[in-house]
């Protein structure tokens, strides 16, 4: 009688959890990176952000070209001989280095390869990802998008006069346990740019090359001129950094996936992602008083008006332990073959470092198509040193 109660008992049960119907929590896995503190400051890292960028964007003596213009690129830092460039000396442009070491990582028959084998200072270069975001294969010319990246001068200076710009000086560092933190000075720019003939291909609403002129700031590299759509920028400032990343306001799908949020410049301070189509227009970001005076009195175009910041990020995680993320819909998701929805510029940056070669050990070259966000991983950083946040280290020369 009481197995026969038992059995009962367990198919009653059994049946009430297949009919029941749980309630189902929304597993929240990452949410948009916010301004925050900045370390020494009273304003928040919006603010802080779009002030350096004003400083960066303003005339040099250099007729056409800008502050951020005229610091060394990747090749004149990490080469045997560092080289600050000469006044008007060309802007100069590489192939995405998120992206090549995204491809040598996942191949382990490729992991051992030097990055810095591969040039970096090369011609514009179709990108991997151009289905992503919309962007055209085919035209003459063949529509591509190049990369700089730039650094100041007190970070060159810090490299160079500590000799960590190649793979023997780094092994030295490592020897001596050398703890490389970059001035509280540093300022570092990456730019994606885009040749006009290929802009107008991809937003055509922009009609002709005299209208790109007057809503983009734009350069001549080789012969070619080129209109900037997209940049990150980094500031020692806080110990973890300070990061921001803009888009130019007529990039398709600039706030897909993970909306825009500007709490100093935009009059519209938080614009959601729009999930009933991928690269659409989100329109102008309208810009406050406030960011109009701060960019008017540091002399730049008014091209730059046209710039919008789609957040800046100073934490790994919010209060509650969820990661932050921060992408670019041009670096990361064209350009970077990563998604945008699941990029971290502190996460991934934190990573940054080399081993006792000199060289980066496989364990961090390995992260990058990770794609890291959050708290950092331990272990990952094993027998490493930190390069400061700087992925160039990935560059340093045998």
């Amino acid at each position: 009688m009481k197995q026969h109660c038992a059995g009962a008992f367990a198919v009653f049960v059994t049946t009430m959890l297949a009919t029941v119907v749980w309630p189902q929590q929304p597993v929240v896995v990452a949410v948009p990176a916010r301004a925050g503190a900045v370390e020494g400051m009273t304003e928040n890292s919006d603010a802080f952000m779009w002030r350096l960028f004003a400083q960066i964007t303003a005339p040099t003596d250099a007729r056409s070209q800008v502050t951020f213009e005229t610091w060394a690129s990747d090749n004149d830092t990490f080469t045997a001989h560092p080289h600050w460039p000469e006044a008007g000396e060309p802007v100069k442009f590489h192939r995405s280095v998120l992206q090549l070491g995204k491809a040598l990582a996942a191949d382990s028959a490729l992991m051992r390869i030097d990055l810095r084998a591969n040039a970096i200072d090369v011609p514009c270069a179709p990108p991997v990802a151009a289905a992503v975001g919309g962007f055209p294969t085919n035209g003459t010319p063949t529509p591509c998008i190049a990369e700089q990246v730039a650094r100041n001068r007190p970070m060159f200076d810090y490299i160079v006069n500590n000799h960590l710009y190649t793979q023997a000086g780094l092994a030295t560092a490592y020897q001596k346990s050398f703890d490389i933190d970059m001035p509280v000075e540093s300022i570092a720019v990456k730019g994606d740019w885009i040749p006009l003939a290929a802009l107008l291909q991809w937003v055509p609403q922009l009609k002709d090359f005299d209208n790109i002129r007057k809503l983009y700031h734009t350069t001549i590299s080789s012969s070619v001129e080129y209109a900037l759509v997209s940049m990150h920028m980094a500031s020692r400032q806080n110990k973890n950094w300070v990061w921001a990343t803009f888009e130019h306001e007529m990039n398709p799908g600039r706030c897909d996936y993970i909306g825009c949020f500007d709490s100093f410049g935009a009059q519209v301070k938080s614009v959601e992602p729009n999930h009933s189509a991928f690269n659409t227009q989100y329109g102008a970001c309208q810009k406050t008083a406030n960011l109009k005076a701060l960019l008017a009195k540091a002399g730049g175009s008014s091209a730059w008006l046209h710039y919008c910041l789609k957040s800046s990020q100073v934490d790994f995680i919010a209060a509650d332990g969820t990661p932050y993320v921060l992408g670019n819909s041009v670096i990361e998701g064209i350009v970077g073959n990563g998604t945008v929805a699941a990029s971290s510029c502190i996460s991934c940056h934190y990573y940054a470092s080399f081993g006792s070669t000199g060289a980066t050990t496989q364990s961090s070259k390995a992260i990058l198509p990770f794609n890291p966000t959050g708290k950092p991983i331990p272990g990952v950083l094993a027998n490493s040193r930190q390069f400061s946040f700087m992925w160039g280290v990935l560059l340093a020369p045998k």
